[in-house]
C-alpha cells in the first residue's frame, strides 16, 4: 500500500470520525438549514456552500448515526451495518481497519473481535450468492445515492452466479436489485430471507 494511499485512509478516517462524532446541531449542514436537530434532511443543498456541507459523504456518514443511534450495540447490530458501512468503504476508500478504528472510537465496540456466523444456505458450491428473489430484514440504503429506500420487507433480485463486490471485516457483500426502485444496493447474507 502506498503512501497516498495511506494517507487518503488517514484523511477519511478522520473526516468520517469528526462528522460521526460531531452533534447533529453543530454540524454546517444543520447551522445552514438543510437537516434538523435529529439528522433529517429539511431542505436539498441548492449552492455550492451548501453542496460543500450537505453531499454525499456526508449523507452516508448521516445515515450511519442515525442508525447508531437507534440501536444498542452488539453482534446483530454490526451484522445490521455491514452493508452500509461497506457503501461507505467503497465511496470513500477507507480500510476496515481504519473503518474498525473509527467505530471502536465512536462506539466503543471494536467490529472486528465480534465473529459473524455466515448461513451457507444462500450460497452455491463456488461461493455465489444463489439466484432469485428475496425479502430485505432491514432497510437498506441505495449504493447510487445513499438514501434509505431499499425497506424491510421489500424484495430485491440477486443475478446468477453473483460474486461478492468486496467484503467488509471479513463478511462477503454482493450486489442486488432492489425490485420496487431498480437501483443497485449492496447486501450481506444477513440482510435478506426467502
Amino acid at each position: 500500500m502506498g503512501l497516498l494511499t495511506r494517507t487518503t485512509d488517514t484523511v477519511y478516517a478522520f473526516r468520517f470520525l469528526r462528522l460521526l462524532t460531531t452533534p447533529w446541531t453543530k454540524t454546517g449542514a444543520y447551522k445552514m438549514g438543510l437537516i434538523d436537530a435529529n439528522g433529517k434532511v429539511i431542505r436539498k443543498p441548492e449552492t455550492s456552500e451548501e453542496k460543500s456541507k450537505y453531499n454525499i459523504f456526508h449523507k452516508l456518514v448521516f445515515n450511519v448515526k442515525r442508525m447508531l443511534n437507534l440501536l444498542p450495540f452488539g453482534k446483530t447490530t454490526i451484522a445490521s451495518y455491514l452493508a452500509a458501512l461497506y457503501l461507505i468503504k467503497e465511496k470513500t476508500g477507507v480500510s476496515d481497519r481504519a473503518l474498525a478504528k473509527i467505530l471502536r472510537e465512536a462506539t466503543g465496540l471494536d467490529p472486528r473481535a465480534i465473529q459473524l456466523e455466515e448461513s451457507l444456505w444462500y450460497l452455491n458450491e463456488d461461493h455465489t450468492l444463489r439466484a432469485g428473489n428475496y425479502s430485505l430484514t432491514r432497510d437498506l440504503p441505495l449504493q447510487l445515492t445513499g438514501d434509505v429506500l431499499a425497506l424491510k420487507n421489500t424484495t430485491v433480485s440477486i443475478a446468477e452466479n453473483t460474486s461478492p463486490v468486496g467484503s467488509i471485516f471479513g463478511v462477503n457483500v454482493y450486489a442486488a436489485t432492489h425490485c420496487r426502485t431498480g437501483q443497485r444496493l449492496f447486501i450481506t447474507q444477513h440482510d435478506i430471507k426467502q
